[in-house]
């Protein structure tokens, strides 16, 4: 009986370990795509002010 109850539960320990692999794959991958997101609206934020302070300069010569 003992045994049964440590296979089991060493069963449950495992699958606990496994949800936790796929948790932080997952963390992982969304951090990244959140790191690429950012990068491109920086990006894109800089050019739209890159843009507009060249575009004023030029209308107030």
């Amino acid at each position: 009986m003992l045994k049964d109850y440590l296979i089991l539960a060493q069963e449950a320990i495992a699958a606990q370990k496994e949800i936790y692999q796929v948790k932080q794959q997952r963390l992982e991958l969304a951090q990244q795509e959140y790191r690429q997101l950012h990068d491109v609206w920086e990006h894109k934020l800089g050019s739209q002010i890159s843009y507009r302070t060249s575009s004023s300069s030029h209308w107030e010569l």
